[in-house]
């Protein structure tokens, strides 16, 4: 779950924000992530509010989730787009004329709450370790 909004306005490409889990994740009957437990997520591609109404885009994606025994990488992505504002910008150009074109589309957002859906990454095998022999 989203715990700071993340929008189009202020965002920035590769930046981080962070997460909480909201449900637990459990392996043959016993919880390896529990509920509350901190996530982090990175922001991919964000695209503003432009003139003429057009609306703002952001993509992010899910980085890993804090574990007693260090980060354990999950995947996931979400994208959303804000609202186009078409009607304001006949409107405007109606009372404003040509100025009416610099209004604005909505900003997209990841709310504060909103939920980003994650998979635990398969974790390679752990190579084997030297023996040593003596003789």
């Amino acid at each position: 779950m989203v715990l700071k909004e993340v929008n189009s306005r202020d965002a920035t490409s590769g930046e981080r924000f962070k997460l909480r889990v909201n449900e637990a994740v459990t392996v043959d009957g016993g919880v390896v992530i529990p509920v509350g437990a901190a996530a982090w997520g990175e922001v991919l591609a964000v695209d503003g509010t432009s003139a003429a109404g057009g609306r703002g885009r952001l993509s992010a994606k899910l980085l890993y989730v804090e574990t007693p025994s260090g980060p354990l990488p999950i995947a996931g992505t979400q994208g959303t787009e804000g609202r186009a504002n078409t009607a304001g910008v006949v409107i405007g150009m109606v009372t404003f004329g040509l100025a009416g074109l610099l209004m604005r589309g909505g900003n997209a957002l990841l709310k504060a709450g909103d939920i980003m859906v994650g998979y635990v990454q398969p974790q390679p095998a752990a190579a084997p370790a030297e023996m040593v022999v003596q003789h």
